[in-house]
């Protein structure tokens, strides 16, 4: 630490004439250029250069004819500066007269009756602009924005954004907020445009993109079942009511058959022969289990039509009303993992059942 603070004053003394490095520091008028490091740090009277402060709190009342510097947590100042102001900290409160730009960066922000003769550039949490008049471009950036006095071309993005009566505007306003101000008693000389700010878009697409992606999954979902009830309408329909009948030994039988299917693979695919095989597997096997997600939920959409005759339309009505009844559970991302271990399992085990039970009769009857 010693070090650091050796060259530091090493190198201001290269570049500044007067250099102060202690606690408490209270300076009274200079003519030289000035740096200060200190925690509390008291300003008053004529400054005829530029000032660099850091420190805990810097306050005062003073005239610069240069550049005010600043970096501390809480500010308190009241000034007349003729050239740049630039300020980073926690809370800063500014009144008087600025003869070039306001540049601050803080959490709080507040100006009150002040001239600015160059440009406004705060970036904030919390802003309170008070009576001030600004000659060139302002940009606010903030969360909770409040402005009056009299500005040109301004430029606001905040998610809560007030105008107080009276204000006067004599460029363009454009603002960015997720809610249109509404401010009658504003005079505005130049164009008034609302945006809304990036993040709103990001939401508005986001939202878009999730109705079209639950579509997506819906549709996607829903055509491999009509296939099967074309192509293979035994197969759809005795795996559907094997689930349905054998839940738990579906599940079992499932999770067990996922276990070892995946060993089966992996081995495949550590050894370079079997990669290939291994590959094709895969497709299969992950096909599969995406087919037997919804198995068990074209059961439960087929108890609802119990009453009715078995024909094609019923299959098909409870194949969408099933996949639909999936789909809206999984919106949830938690309940989504749940249930597609749940159906994966279940649908994949009533699928090998069956299949064993097909094959198991087809050897009692001596077919194969």
């Amino acid at each position: 630490m010693k070090k650091i603070l050796i060259l530091i004053l090493t190198l201001s003394n290269l570049c500044f004439s007067k250099v102060f490095i202690k606690d408490e520091i209270k300076i009274n008028n200079s003519n030289e250029e000035v740096f200060v490091i200190g925690e509390n740090i008291e300003l008053n009277g004529l400054f005829e250069n530029d000032f660099i402060g850091m420190g805990k709190s810097i306050s005062g009342n003073f005239k610069i004819y240069g550049d005010f510097l600043s970096s501390a947590l809480n500010q308190k100042i009241s000034s007349t500066i003729e050239n740049d102001f630039y300020s980073i900290g926690h809370r800063v409160f500014f009144t008087g007269k600025i003869g070039g730009s306001f540049t601050c960066m803080a959490r709080n922000i507040e100006i009150k009756n002040s001239e600015i003769k160059g440009s406004l550039r705060i970036i904030g949490n919390n802003v309170n602009i008070e009576n001030i008049k600004v000659f060139q471009k302002t940009s606010i950036y903030g969360g909770k924005i409040k402005i009056s006095g009299n500005f040109s071309d301004i430029i606001l993005h905040g998610d809560e954004i007030e105008i107080e009566k009276g204000t006067k505007i004599f460029g363009d306003l454009i603002y960015y907020s997720p809610k249109e101000i509404y401010a009658p008693e504003v005079e505005i000389k130049g164009k008034i445009e609302w945006k809304k700010p990036y993040g709103e878009k990001i939401k508005e697409k986001t939202a878009k993109l999730k109705r079209l992606k639950f579509l997506y999954s819906l549709l996607s979902l829903i055509f491999p079942y009509i296939l099967l009830l074309i192509w293979a309408p035994n197969l759809l329909k005795s795996t559907v009511l094997t689930v349905g009948r054998n839940f738990i030994k579906s599940l079992i039988f499932g999770f067990i058959f996922v276990i070892i299917s995946s060993v089966f693979i992996l081995i495949f695919l550590i050894t370079i022969i079997g990669v290939p095989i291994g590959l094709i597997l895969i497709s299969v096997f992950l096909s599969t289990l995406y087919i037997s997600r919804g198995f068990i939920f074209i059961y439960l959409a087929k108890m609802i039509f119990y009453k009715f005759e078995d024909k094609k339309f019923v299959w098909i009505l409870s194949i969408i009303i099933g996949i639909l009844i999936f789909n809206l559970l999984s919106l949830n991302s938690t309940l989504k993992i749940i249930l597609n271990i749940i159906s994966c399992c279940s649908g994949f085990g009533a699928f090998l059942l069956d299949r064993f039970k097909l094959y198991k009769k087809l050897r009692e009857e001596k077919f194969l």
